[in-house]
């Protein structure tokens, strides 16, 4: 009996579809895939991140972004990143803007990444933010954190240094 393993799409360089294989399998075969980036900026402009939880498999405690992973087989990039939505901001659902295509250097470095952006209403942004979970930083804290403490942030925090892609509002 086969294990529910993750479905994903192996694509080319072109981004389209080769076949459907279990994540695992793509990446110990080390095939391009789909990736997603989910940003949310709350109403000053900062960067919201989540702090991953102690039992997370790859990075416990360390500090993320609000949404990262794979986009399933028979999955758009979007809904991908809407699935990944805090329950305080669940409605921002169908306004995510598409930020940019990232083809090189994120994720394990052979993933097509969409990256999306959010603007959290002030009133969301003080529900998420009361939860200690979630932080919020402005452009200088973020370049502080990933300068002085890299091995704190995920992988994906990393990408969004260095593709330099916060302050949302201004890429």
């Amino acid at each position: 009996m086969e294990s529910e393993q993750e479905k994903i799409y192996v694509v080319d360089e072109n981004n389209l579809p080769l076949a459907v294989m279990a994540s695992e399998q793509v990446h110990l075969q080390e095939l391009r895939h789909r990736g997603f980036l989910l940003l949310l900026a709350d109403g000053h402009g900062r960067l919201v991140l989540r702090r991953l939880d102690k039992s997370h498999p790859l990075y416990p405690g360390r500090w993320d972004i609000v949404g990262s992973g794979h986009v399933t087989a028979g999955q758009a990039a979007e809904e991908a990143a809407e699935a990944c939505l805090p329950p305080a901001v669940a409605d921002l659902a169908g306004s995510l803007r598409h930020l940019l295509t990232l083809t090189t250097g994120a994720g394990t470095g052979l993933e097509i990444v969409e990256v999306f952006c959010g603007d959290i209403p002030n009133q969301a942004a003080g529900l998420l933010l009361d939860d200690r979970a979630f932080l919020a930083v402005d452009q200088d804290e973020l370049s502080a954190l990933a300068t002085s403490y890299p091995d704190q942030l995920s992988p994906a925090l990393l990408t969004v240094w260095d593709f330099r892609l916060h302050p949302v509002a201004a890429s």
